[in-house]
């Protein structure tokens, strides 16, 4: 009971989405008929989506508290952070291309070609701006829409206790919105069914093939990471006893990933035993909190299959200019994951935004993200406590991992 109460609402997008594979196979008709139910759930995301980011992020930067304490260990923090979630990126960026470099390959698409890429300086400047703001409240802007809220969030934020009614409204408003996402995903899986339902339709058994390669390549690389990828971190955090250290206290923090399926749910357990792998409490204070929210390796990997997976399903050739991007993206999309509400979706969506993918592309990458879910979660969740090991070599050098056997016990 408690396993269908964390996974319910996911194992009935899934059997969604295998309704819809069964019914485009077996009535291709009848598939047809209901697309329009597939692009009603498309049309009332793309109508939320932009609102909601607004009000979230610009409202959670405009309530922060002022973060003066522990200067030293919120650097050494964002450096780590950083610099694991390059190392996702662009690891998994080079497995993928030797693996699987087309994931989506066989999955031809009705919707309109996307355009080629134009040189990379042009590309970022398309990225990061909009040349007006009418442009700047639409979908395909989101990087665009993401920095205006920061802006927003970082005004309110310095104008003080003079903004405070607007503090407020953008507080209320993030609930709002938040709520509406809550509505908009009680049609999610009338709307899967109807979409993947159309799409077999069009793609054939591409598309079942199309997935068996991204779950494959994910778990593969995923669990490489999670053991190898965090032995070394350990290992360069405090040698090999802070190795394992942390292997003996992760456990807890494993099985409460995969049995929630949560980053959040995992930070209480987190915070219990990162402790017990010897790091220290002030470190252990910052860092899991603030991890739990912001630090998705296993998000950015996710982010690199999804953005090779799109640009396989238009051909697009693999060059180093977009390579780039596809680790960058990855490693935004990673951030967005934690830091907005229903930042997967939002993630899917920047990948459409940067890329110019057309909004067809939107429910095969949702797809995408409720297979890798569970070994995401897993990554995503437990890469807190050996960042907060990193951390603590960082801000206190060797001497952290010098410490007695009772505080272990």
């Amino acid at each position: 009971m408690k396993l269908l109460k964390t996974y319910g609402f996911s194992l009935l997008l899934l059997l969604s989405i295998a309704g819809g594979v069964l019914l485009g196979m077996l009535e291709p008709a009848a598939a047809r008929a209901i697309r329009p139910l597939g692009e009603l759930f498309l049309n009332l995301i793309f109508m939320i989506i932009v609102p909601l980011v607004f009000f979230t992020v610009s409202s959670a930067i405009a309530g922060s508290a002022d973060s003066r304490r522990l200067s030293g260990i919120s650097r050494a923090m964002g450096i780590v952070f950083l610099g694991t979630s390059v190392v996702a990126a662009v690891s998994s960026l080079l497995f993928m291309l030797l693996v699987a470099p087309t994931p989506g390959a066989g999955i031809v698409l009705t919707g309109r070609p996307v355009q080629e890429m134009p040189s990379l300086l042009t590309e970022l400047v398309r990225a990061f701006t909009a040349a007006d703001f009418p442009e700047l409240i639409s979908r395909r802007s989101m990087l665009p829409l993401i920095l205006f809220s920061v802006g927003v969030g970082l005004a309110t934020r310095s104008c003080g206790e003079a903004a405070a009614p607007f503090r407020r409204f953008l507080s209320s408003g993030a609930r709002v919105f938040i709520r509406c996402v809550d509505y908009v995903m009680y049609v999610a899986p009338v709307g899967l069914l109807a979409w993947f339902a159309a799409t077999v339709v069009d793609t054939g058994a591409a598309l079942a093939a199309a997935y068996l390669r991204v779950f494959v390549v994910y778990y593969l690389f995923t669990a490489l990471y999670f053991a190898g990828g965090f032995s070394l971190y350990a290992l360069l955090a405090g040698g090999r006893q802070a190795v394992g250290r942390f292997w003996s206290r992760m456990l807890g923090p494993s099985l409460t990933a995969l049995g929630t399926c949560s980053s959040m749910a995992t930070m209480p357990v987190n915070l219990e035993e990162a402790p017990r792998m010897g790091v220290p409490a002030d470190v252990c204070d910052v860092v899991i909190p603030v991890g739990a929210a912001l630090h998705k390796d296993g998000s950015v990997i996710g982010g690199v299959l999804k953005v090779l997976f799109a640009m396989s399903l238009f051909h697009q050739s693999l060059t180093p200019g977009r390579l780039l991007m596809a680790a960058g993206v990855a490693i935004l999309v990673g951030v967005v994951v934690g830091a907005i509400p229903s930042g997967g979706m939002i993630g899917e969506l920047l990948i459409l935004s940067v890329f110019g993918f057309p909004a067809e592309t939107l429910p095969l990458l949702a797809a995408v993200s409720v297979i890798i879910d569970p070994l995401a979660t897993l990554v995503n969740a437990t890469g807190d406590n050996v960042a907060a090991m990193l951390v603590a070599r960082l801000t206190a050098g060797k001497e952290w991992s010098t410490i007695t056997e009772e505080v272990l016990s």
